[in-house]
């Protein structure tokens, strides 16, 4: 019988315990995420100002942040206030897919904005809020 009860008790403890590290990825991911908006306003400003050096180490940012989002989403991280939709763990290899997507297009922004082509750089911009929109449709709520 007493085994029985600390059986129970470790059980309890460890569903607690993963709960609790779902909940701290969720946060980690929500705080990348919101800097990754940033950044975008960032990159924004810069191209608008034609201020194609402040891009590059943006780009570098998210490009960054764009290789880590699949190991922001183990699983059961589906749970408590997140905006993930439960596909992304059904289709985890395209929604890694849409990750390394995102990173390419940061390197290509960072290539555009160096070469100093205000055109290709916007391009380049656009091609990057692309890949985030594709991803966004597929696997969060809004």
């Amino acid at each position: 019988m007493f085994s029985r009860i600390v059986l129970a008790a470790s059980a309890a403890l460890m569903l607690t315990g993963g709960v609790a590290l779902a909940q701290d990825v969720i946060q980690t991911r929500k705080a990348g995420f919101e800097d990754y908006k940033k950044a975008m306003g960032e990159i924004k400003d810069a191209v608008g100002k034609g201020d194609l050096a402040a891009v590059g180490p943006v780009a570098d940012r998210v490009d960054a942040f764009a290789a880590k989002i699949p190991g922001l989403f183990p699983p059961g991280s589906d749970k408590g206030k997140t905006a993930a939709k439960e596909v992304i763990w059904a289709n985890f290899p395209d929604f890694t897919a849409k990750a390394q997507d995102l990173q390419a297009s940061a390197k290509a922004l960072k290539v555009a904005a160096a070469s100093g082509d205000k055109a290709a750089t916007g391009k380049a911009f656009g091609a990057m809020a692309d890949s985030c929109k594709a991803c966004h449709q597929r696997y969060r709520s809004e």
